[in-house]
């Protein structure tokens, strides 16, 4: 019984060996884990990176941010001034619909430390929208804070473009959809052009108009616009 007591109140011995031992399985586990969730992690560090550096995303200053995006559905064109909503069949769907002399606005809000504004939208030539001297030249107008900057022709339902060169404003007009039938009133055809406008530096609201020089009433032809989305890019601390 002596023994025993003396075993278990016995302090001396070297415990470091015991420790050493100890010491190395735990390190030898934690490089063996390591070795499997290494790939993991720099996989997910790599997404990390990605949408951190991508245009989605802005915390640092160095991606795109969304100002303004509508595809008019369900009627939605709130901030809009001018024109109508309207449901044009087909592939078209809802579109902002001008008419005659109509034309309609909105006003692109522009953070503090834009670098760049871009907006984007779809425009379409619908039904019998021509260019001809029996029945005069059917025209749209887009135009920032009141100046034009792109001028289409429609022809036929083929679309051309008239782009002045405007100091710190570039637009790029790609017709995407050329003279075929697009909306429900499939006796006509319709075309369809992807309009891009960038502007450089800009320091106040950008004013974007569309103005239809079109000459008979929207059961006849329209000039219609869908897909407008408006978005800034930052500087560093944007």
């Amino acid at each position: 019984m002596t023994g025993q007591i003396t075993f278990w109140t016995d302090e001396s011995g070297a415990v470091t060996v015991d420790w050493t031992v100890l010491t190395a399985g735990v390190v030898g586990l934690g490089l063996a884990t390591a070795g499997v969730v290494s790939t993991g992690l720099q996989d997910l560090s790599g997404d990390v990176n990605t949408q951190l550096s991508s245009n989605s995303w802005n915390m640092f200053g160095n991606g795109r941010s969304s100002v303004a995006s509508f595809d008019f559905s369900g009627g939605n064109a709130l901030g809009w001034l001018g024109g109508r909503v309207m449901d044009m069949g087909g592939e078209l769907g809802e579109l902002m619909v001008l008419g005659p002399g109509e034309g309609t606005g909105y006003l692109v809000d522009i953070p503090e430390g834009t670098d760049q504004a871009v907006i984007g939208f779809d425009l379409i030539a619908g039904d019998s929208l021509d260019n001809s001297a029996q029945w005069g030249t059917d025209t749209a107008t887009v135009m920032l804070n009141g100046v034009p900057v792109a001028v289409a022709l429609a022809s036929g339902n083929s679309m051309t473009f008239d782009i002045p060169q405007l100091d710190g404003t570039t637009v790029e007009a790609t017709v995407s959809v050329a003279e075929r039938p697009l909306g429900g009133n499939g006796g006509w055809n319709d075309s369809a052009a992807e309009v891009t406008i960038t502007v450089d530096q800009p320091t106040e609201p950008i004013q974007f108009e569309l103005l239809s020089g079109a000459n008979q009433g929207i059961g006849d032809e329209f000039w219609g616009l869908d897909n407008f989305d408006a978005s800034a890019t930052g500087s560093p601390g944007f």
